[in-house]
């Protein structure tokens, strides 16, 4: 069989198939990009509290989705992009004169019948439960300066108090990008909480922090728009980018904050979780 073929079945087998079994590396964020869906989703469908996963566990997938009800933030052309397809496609099959989108709208995607299609129940808007401030969602330019500082740390393995191009905690992951960027942020998550104002309405590039220990914020990440953060994990041991909605995340938000200016660095080593 020719290579190229033997590719192309066992890319709709994968396309197809209704579970996932674990290899290492996984991460629920990778799984859920890999099949179209969402962290929360397969959260949900498979009873999971928490984002640890065990090679060899079988993961149920949802059933491919065609049909998708805009939310607030939604382009044609960001959903071309997350279902594989293009602008132009998507308003041939919806009969869309112009790119203009209304919330609650219901689209059509590549492989859905007009007919008898499933539509989803879910609310247009975001779920009522979210701690965190339901956020714009929006899209980062894919050459953003920023956006590139983050992704040039993905997979670097996590380490309590480590500062290393081999090793981060989560504190020096958000500083280490920021540094990047010219601007300087304190050691600590505690530092970087106190050091600058409170938001509400997220942005790309808030700080969001949490807490896994008690009432003192003991950890943090960088906000990237449309729902997901980036943070030095210890559950997931490395740099990764999660949903800040899943239910997880959501019990432990203790609030955003907004780098203004350039702080002096603290005197004297310290380390952050």
């Amino acid at each position: 069989m020719p290579r190229a073929v033997a590719l192309l079945l066992a890319l709709g087998f994968a396309l197809a198939q209704s579970s996932h079994t674990v290899v290492p590396g996984d991460t629920l964020y990778s799984i859920a990009r890999r099949y179209g869906t969402t962290v929360e989703e397969l959260m949900r469908l498979n009873g999971l509290e928490s984002f640890l996963l065990q090679p060899g566990q079988v993961l149920r997938l949802p059933e491919r989705a065609r049909v998708h009800v805009v939310v607030p933030g939604d382009t044609l052309f960001s959903l071309a992009r997350r279902y594989g397809t293009t602008v132009e496609e998507l308003m041939r099959l919806n009969g869309l004169a112009s790119a203009e989108l209304k919330v609650g709208q219901r689209l059509l995607l590549p492989g859905a019948q007009a007919g008898g299609e499933s539509v989803p129940h879910a609310p247009p808007g975001p779920s009522p439960e979210a701690s965190p401030p339901s956020p714009p969602l929006e899209d980062y330019d894919p050459e953003s300066p920023f956006l590139k500082a983050v992704l040039r740390y993905l997979g670097v393995p996590y380490k309590y108090g480590a500062n290393s191009p081999l090793a981060l905690d989560c504190s020096a992951f958000v500083a280490q990008v920021y540094a990047e960027l010219g601007v300087a942020l304190p050691r600590t998550t505690k530092e970087q909480y106190q050091a600058f104002p409170p938001v509400e309405a997220l942005r790309p590039g808030d700080l969001v922090f949490f807490s896994f220990g008690g009432k003192e914020v003991d950890h943090v990440g960088i906000y990237l728009g449309r729902g997901v953060f980036a943070h030095a994990s210890s559950y997931g041991s490395r740099v990764v980018i999660e949903s800040l909605e899943a239910p997880f995340y959501q019990k432990a938000y203790r609030g955003a904050r907004r780098v203004m200016a350039s702080p002096e660095p603290p005197l004297g080593p310290s380390a952050g979780r």
